[in-house]
This record gives structure tokens, sequence and C-alpha cells, in this order.
């Protein structure tokens, strides 16, 4: 009998949380004989009675359907980190995924199969292309994908975003890092080790909105770029080893004109000299200053706070804790 822990934020999902509790009940009979498939959901600060339905979810189904509530929208990485780093002791396998039914529920069986056949220490579930995607949200989709693997070297397929499985040995041993992490999606490809894939096409919602808007594609892209990669520091270091190549020739053609007698007393060339090196000072005091911002200064502070939880079925019942107090405690 495997273990499996299906991970999921959900921030303002009220109306689509029963819907995906259904499909949980569903896959949970279908593979019953060999699988014991439980739920941990994140509210990601919710505003919309998304935690009176995890409440509600957690009474009717206890020791399948477990939750946090943040104190405030953390954001998606940050809620999936949360619930991995509270998977605790039970599972075998960990599958994370979105609650609003975009990563169809029967997938998860493809999932924890490729894992048994292959022992790979992640399988991702790779979305086929669809024109059901908005074009703009597709466009953005290939640009984060395109720019973070160039930028960082690592294998990324456009439609690989975070429904995927992960052996659950190698995340405890990773488990202190999740919550600075940044994007899971960038750190599974990084993590060494066998990977798998699966394919599935997307069910796409029509009255649904993306949350992955261009400032949060592009957040994320620079969080991984900066976590992930020395390239930028490397662009940095060729541009002033290209500044240097290009004063020192400079330099020499001023010393051959003076000494031919044909310079002319003028401002033009130290003023241009002094504004490139000025503005390349800048743009690398830029990259630098933004490596030190993430990833030494805000490491001091957590990247979301619990609020409520019930975390009992995941765990022996004298380690789970038992009231908001004991959570803040623990924290």
């Amino acid at each position: 009998m495997i273990n499996l822990l299906i991970v999921t934020p959900a921030f303002n999902e009220a109306a689509v949380l029963p819907d995906f509790v259904d499909a949980l009940l569903a896959l949970r009979r279908d593979v019953s004989a060999t699988i014991d498939v439980r739920a941990l959901v994140v509210d990601d600060g919710s505003s919309d009675g998304t935690a009176d339905i995890l409440r509600r979810a957690a009474d009717a189904h206890p020791g399948v359907v477990a939750y946090l509530s943040l104190t405030a929208n953390a954001g998606h990485q940050a809620a999936l980190s949360a619930g991995l780093c509270h998977m605790g002791p039970w599972p075998d396998a960990v599958v994370t995924m979105d609650a609003d039914l975009e990563h169809p529920m029967p997938v998860v069986r493809e999932l924890v199969a490729a894992w048994r056949e292959t022992g790979a220490i992640v399988v991702h579930a790779i979305r086929r292309p669809t024109r059901e995607l908005p074009l703009l949200k597709r466009l953005l989709s290939a640009l984060f994908y395109r720019v973070t693997s160039a930028l960082t070297g690592l294998s990324l397929s456009t439609g690989q975003a975070d429904f995927r499985l992960w052996d659950a040995a190698v995340l405890r041993s990773v488990i202190d890092y999740l919550p600075h992490i940044g994007s899971l999606r960038v750190f599974a490809a990084w993590l060494p080790g066998p990977k798998a894939s699966v394919f599935y096409d997307q069910h796409v919602r029509s009255d649904r909105t993306s949350r992955f808007t261009f400032r949060k594609n592009y957040e994320l892209a620079a969080i991984s770029i900066v976590r992930f990669s020395h390239v930028p520091l490397r662009i940095i270091s060729g541009i002033g080893l290209i500044g240097l190549v290009f004063a020192v020739t400079y330099g020499g053609y001023i010393a051959l004109e003076t000494a031919r007698g044909n310079t002319v007393p003028g401002w033009s060339s130290t003023v241009l000299t002094v504004m490139t090196m000025g503005c390349l000072q800048l743009l690398a005091f830029g990259i630098l200053s933004s490596y030190l911002r993430r990833l030494v200064f805000t490491r001091a502070l957590p990247p979301w706070v619990i609020r409520t939880s019930r975390l009992a079925p995941l765990a022996p019942a004298d380690r789970a804790p038992s009231s908001v107090d004991e959570v803040s405690r623990n924290l």
C-alpha cells in the first residue's frame, strides 16, 4: 500500500473546493486497493469562505482531508512550500496540484505508476499544447520557460507547471531549504536524480481568470534566475571586461594622438567615459543588490504564518497540534 498525499494551495476557491473534494474521494475509491490517498489543502489567506469549506470537509472526512490556513495571502509558491513542509512522516509520495480542477485528478494515478515503474524522484505532469488557453497566457508561459531555461541552464518544458509527484523521502532530505526556494518548478528541475514525465490534456475553465499575470510571471522568473543562476553575474563580469578593454584601447588612442599633437582640448571624451563606466557600475550594483535582498535580507523573515491547522490525519495523534496556541508555539 502506497501512502500518497496531495498538497494543493487554495486562494478564494470556495466555488470549486467541493468539486475538488468529490474528485479526491472518487480517486480514493478507485485506487483504494493499492493507494491510500489523502489531501492537505493550504488556504492561502482567502476571503471568500474557503476556510469554512475546508473545516467542514475536514469534519466530514477525518483522516482524508487536512488543511492549513494562512493569515494572509503568501502566494502560490509559498503556500505549496508550506504544505510540503507540513506533510509529516506519513506519505511515501507527494503530489502537488492546483485546486481548480484544471489539473485532472485521474492523472494522479499515472504519476504514481510512472514513479513506481521508473524509480524517479520527480515525475512531471506536462500539459499538452492547447488553444483553449488565452493567447496571452500561452505567450507568457512560453516566455517564462524559455528565459528561465536559457539563464539557469536547467531543462524546463512549456506546460511543466506545479503538477508533479515528488518522492517523499527526497523531499524530507531538502525540507529545510523549501521555505526559501522561491520557485518549486525550477527547484524540481534542479534537483539531482532521475526524472520522468507524463502528459495530460488540461481542462480549461472558461469562467476563470488566470492569477498568473505578467507581473507574477516576471517575479517568478526573477526569483528563479537569482536563486538558480550565476549567468547575470557572468554577464556583468563580461561587460566589465569589455569596458576595461575599451578604456585601455581608448587610452592608447588618446596617448598616440597626444604624441602626434592632434588632440583638441575638450570635455566630451571625459564625460563619455565617466558616463559609460557610471552606467556599468549602476547596473552591476542593481543586480548585486537584488541577489543580496533575495538571498540574505529576506531569509530572516518567515514566508508564511499559519493561523489554524488540522494535521492529525497526516501524523501520529500525539504529535499533531491540538490548538492554535500549540501551532503558534511550534513556529
